[in-house]
């Protein structure tokens, strides 16, 4: 709140003496600030219909589990929508749901082993029959690592220098951070909130200025850098890095 007072204190002096220009800049300020607080509503109220939606489908699926159609009412994710209505409706082209889970979970679980997908790639006829062909104009390698080396460049978000060891997480339910941690994850949700109020930095290999790591983390106060590719891969638990939230350059340090 501090950096925020002085900011607007600084703009103040500058617009001191120009009432048009004063008048123009507060009420653009008023205006956005309006429009990013109607959004980030607008992203809660979403959030509560997804809760909603999940807990009708997760019935469905206690139901057909209960009819011996799945085996478990979990199972009921694998579907799609289009199939859960129809068996209901009675126009579904099949009705060995459990056969569909099986194929749809044995190919989920093989994207956990296989290499993520360039940021940016070409195709050639169908896409799922072929491979993706790697822009070679893209800045990362065909992996989507970040650029060798042991200092990154994303976007700064939030300014603040810290430097601390990393934690990369993958799942927001099954983790503690300490203080001194700085979390490194692909990408974020509301539902990792809870460890941003604990992690002294943030680094996100997705993401943008208007991303939700971004805006959150600005709230909070939490140095924050996104926009890195490669981060979870890069980076190893314990790594001590430094990272600034201002010009978004994240390094890492030696520790001897």
């Amino acid at each position: 709140m501090e950096a925020l007072q002085e900011e607007l204190d600084a703009l103040d002096d500058a617009l001191t003496g120009k009432p048009l220009r004063r008048w123009v800049t507060k009420w653009t300020l008023r205006h956005a600030r309006e429009r990013i607080a109607a959004r980030e509503n607008l992203r809660f109220e979403r959030t509560r219909a997804f809760g909603v939606a999940r807990r009708i489908f997760l019935e469905m699926g206690r139901r057909l589990a209960a009819n011996d159609r799945l085996d478990d009412p979990r199972d009921v994710f694998y579907l799609e929508r289009a199939e859960l209505l129809g068996v209901v409706e009675g126009t579904a082209s099949t009705t060995h749901l459990q056969a569909l889970v099986e194929a749809r979970r044995d190919e989920f679980q093989a994207y956990h082993t296989a290499a993520p997908p360039p940021d940016r790639f070409r195709t050639r006829g169908a896409v799922h029959a072929y491979d993706l062909l790697p822009d070679t104009a893209n800045d990362t390698d065909e992996s989507g690592e970040a650029s060798s080396g042991e200092e990154w460049t994303g976007i700064g978000c939030c300014p603040g220098t810290v430097r601390g060891p990393v934690r990369i997480v993958t799942d927001p339910r099954s983790v503690t951070l300490n203080p001194d941690e700085i979390l490194v994850a692909k990408r974020t949700d509301p539902g990792w909130v809870t460890l941003f109020a604990t992690a002294s930095g943030l680094i996100v290999e997705h993401g943008n200025l208007l991303s939700h790591a971004a805006i959150v983390s600005r709230e909070m106060g939490v140095p924050s850098v996104v926009s890195v590719p490669g981060a979870t891969r890069t980076l190893e638990d314990g790594d001590v890095v430094e990272l600034d939230g201002q010009t978004g350059i994240v390094r890492r340090c030696d520790t001897e």
